[in-house]
């Protein structure tokens, strides 16, 4: 399967891109929104500062193209500060997000060390979003940030660093997660694997 990677200048995408080779398909990186159509599942990444991100996707015209996509019920997955946009805003910046999933996100505690960059536990709701099916019960998967969502309506999975954090989010076929798969070894591949086949939130 191709799978659009939505290239708006935020970095390399490389460990991405061979997660997706691993798996057995090919990332296409686009840079032009008009294209975004043409695919089946489409990966909005994100590292780096919320606003720079934000700004960024603006620049590249993706705004309306991702939301547009969202409104049809095409399959996309906000990876990391790429799930933080699908929110309204960030606490990291007055930037405004996608406005496409009600919320904020917020800086993490001050009393634990920031960013996060650690494995961390994945808690995992029931009845499990399908993206988890092929993981066994408390996965550790990978994290880097210090900004994060407190409460979503549309959390599937928690982590606990100081206090509960959303760590992924389903609604349809719009799906997020605030780890990284792509550098969660065999868990993080079974949790993309899982997601590229996900039609729609199981819940």
């Amino acid at each position: 399967m191709d799978v659009a990677v939505l290239d708006y200048g935020i970095g390399n995408l490389g460990s991405l891109s061979n997660a997706l080779s691993y798996l057995g398909h090919r990332a296409i990186l686009v840079r032009d929104p008009s294209q975004l159509d043409g695919f089946e599942r489409a990966i909005l990444p994100g590292v780096g500062h919320f606003g720079a991100c934000a700004s960024r996707l603006r620049e590249a015209g993706f705004e309306s193209a991702i939301i547009q996509r969202v409104q049809a019920g095409q399959w996309l997955l906000g990876i990391c500060v790429g799930m933080q946009l699908l929110f309204e805003g960030s606490d990291e910046s007055g930037e405004p997000g996608l406005g496409i999933l009600p919320g904020r996100v917020e800086r993490m505690r001050p009393d634990v060390r920031l960013p996060e960059m650690q494995w961390n536990r994945l808690i995992i709701d029931e009845p499990r979003s399908m993206m988890f099916a092929a993981v066994p019960d408390d996965p550790w998967v990978y994290f880097v940030h210090s900004f994060a969502v407190r409460e979503s309506v549309d959390a599937v999975a928690w982590e606990d660093y100081g206090t509960r954090y959303v760590a992924a989010v389903a609604r349809g076929s719009l799906l997020g997660v605030q780890f990284h798969p792509e550098k969660s070894a065999h868990t993080g591949l079974n949790i993309l694997a899982s997601a590229l086949t996900d039609e729609a939130d199981s819940r």
